[in-house]
């Protein structure tokens, strides 16, 4: 009965969620990435191909259009992308540039703390999904999940999980950034003031 009853409310968040006026709002709800994170990835099928690798996170303006770009370190699957968000379309889009260069391109919607992307592929083809959920702004999880062309079924290939370095769990109140509202991690000193930016 719980369990229904916790279903239904995050169920009812998720349709009345109002979609992101711009690009800069969408950015808003999760600019807690920006920042150097630790990854563990597990591979689902073979524990010992697991791994650790690093991700940078950082603002990407270009005018009126906002996003989060951010690079791998010692990675095995990607070594770069870009969070985006389409105005058109009401939907975040992840933008993946792999080892040997080619790219893979994700898209979906973010209800509460939960980001789920699909890849944009033929109907025909196999798909894969990427899933995260943001548990707070210094630890989040992450899924990897693939089906087989005229499947139905997602198979797990690999969990992910993010911990932001050199933060400590326990926070205290932190300074805004005066660009986009989010955490300032840089003052700069104006008029005798001090303004924080990311």
């Amino acid at each position: 009965m719980g369990m229904r009853i916790a279903l239904g409310v995050a169920l009812a968040a998720a349709l009345f969620q109002k979609d992101p006026a711009s690009s800069k709002e969408a950015m808003r709800g999760i600019q807690f990435l920006v920042g150097e994170w630790r990854t563990t990835v597990t591979d689902e099928n073979d524990n010992a191909k697991s791994w650790e690798e690093e991700q940078a996170w950082e603002y990407k303006i270009d005018k009126e259009e906002y996003g989060l770009q951010f690079v791998v370190k010692e990675g095995k699957r990607f070594k770069e992308g870009l969070l985006s968000y389409d105005l058109k379309k009401k939907l975040y889009r992840l933008e993946m540039t792999k080892l040997d260069g080619k790219k893979q391109t994700y898209e979906g919607r973010l209800a509460g703390k939960d980001l789920i992307l699909d890849e944009v592929a033929d109907e025909k083809s196999a798909q894969e999904r990427m899933g995260f959920n943001f548990l707070r702004d210094n630890r989040f999880l992450g899924t990897y999940e693939r089906r087989e062309a005229g499947g139905k079924t997602w198979l797990q290939t690999h969990a992910y999980q993010f911990t932001k370095k050199g933060v400590p769990f326990v926070k205290t109140e932190t300074p805004k950034c005066v660009v986009t509202g989010g955490t300032g991690s840089m003052g700069v000193e104006y008029q005798g003031k001090t303004y924080y930016v990311c």
